[in-house]
């Protein structure tokens, strides 16, 4: 089985994932989930039921790639920094659970905002 470097998203050093020896490939960045309330701005509950097949597209930016490779061969930078808060397209991550929460390794360019906190 042949594998694409396109393929790796992510690397880590040692026998387990923590957040201190895992490195995203590329242009990957990997945010922490936020779990957001269910509940929308004038204070209606949303029922649990109805958000079972929600997938958050929104949290804390943990650790930023080496960049995305340009024409010439250099990597750019990353649009956003460790800490920053961000959305990104829905369905856009890929699910990984580190130390117990759930992330989302999610390219640069799927990166819809950064938000205020």
């Amino acid at each position: 089985t042949m594998i694409r470097d396109d393929d790796i998203l992510l690397y880590y050093r040692g026998v387990r994932m923590t957040l201190e020896n895992v490195i995203p490939c590329r242009d990957y960045v990997l945010v922490e989930l936020s779990k957001g309330k269910a509940e929308t701005k004038s204070g209606i509950v949303v029922a649990e039921s109805v958000m079972r097949d929600y997938e958050p597209c929104e949290g804390r930016v943990v650790k930023v790639g080496e960049g995305r490779m340009t024409s010439t061969g250099e990597f750019s930078e990353s649009p956003v920094k460790v800490g920053d808060r961000v959305k990104f397209r829905d369905y856009a991550g890929n699910g990984v659970k580190i130390d117990g929460k759930e992330h989302s390794l999610v390219r640069m360019v799927d990166i819809l905002s950064a938000l205020e906190d």
